[in-house]
């Protein structure tokens, strides 16, 4: 870029327009960057506690393996998702996913044919569903956030590492090249000058 740059004013005056917007830009892409951060740190945390909880809830249902294998036919229907309540929300320009929950399917069921620790079991197996959706949508709010933060940190580092020092340097070279210009130009004139005396001194 700075080889090829013109050497006049309306070049020197697009480099300084261009070196005033990269550093206009710069603090809204760091507070990007920042936000970006910030985000992922709480999603990585509340990753972690799903997790935690997931673990628990599983612990939990592996007690019930054998009721598992009993009421697996009474227990399916009331495991079908119905819904999936996600909506979208903008984070510095992103649209990241946000988890509200599941609305499953509720069949009627007999409650004389089904034991009492049925709803136990229902309602603790319906827990680890949402959570493990609740995992999954957390995992796309990181890779959203992540990208997002990725393409900022490639921004950020494209304008301090090239563009801005590319627009200082093309600025020096056409400024010190109008100034030789100049010089050289009086320097002419003062020549012309002395010349244009002298002649109408001879004469």
């Amino acid at each position: 870029m700075t080889d090829r740059v013109k050497l006049n004013k309306v070049s020197l005056r697009q480099q300084k327009q261009s070196f005033a917007m990269y550093r206009r830009f710069l603090p809204a892409l760091e507070a990007r960057k920042q936000q970006f951060l910030m985000q992922l740190a709480i999603v990585r945390k509340k990753i972690v506690e799903q997790e935690e909880q997931l673990k628990d809830l599983l612990h939990n249902i592996n007690q019930w393996a054998p009721l598992y294998r009993d009421l697996g036919a009474v227990l399916r229907p009331h495991l079908a998702i119905n819904e999936l309540k996600v909506s979208l929300r903008n984070i510095a320009g992103l649209k990241v996913p946000d988890f509200h929950g599941i609305e499953f399917e509720n069949p009627a069921y007999s409650y004389i044919s089904t034991p009492a620790t049925f709803e136990e079991v229902l309602r603790k197996s319906r827990e680890a569903i949402e959570c493990r959706s609740a995992l999954k949508i957390l995992g796309e709010q990181e890779k959203v956030l992540f990208e997002g933060f990725r393409k900022t940190s490639q921004r950020i580092n494209l304008y301090e590492q090239r563009l801005i020092p590319q627009c200082k340097e093309s600025i020096r070279k056409i400024v010190v090249y109008l100034q030789d210009q100049q010089a050289a130009a009086v320097g002419v004139a003062k020549v012309a000058k002395r010349m244009t005396e002298a002649a109408m001194l001879d004469s």
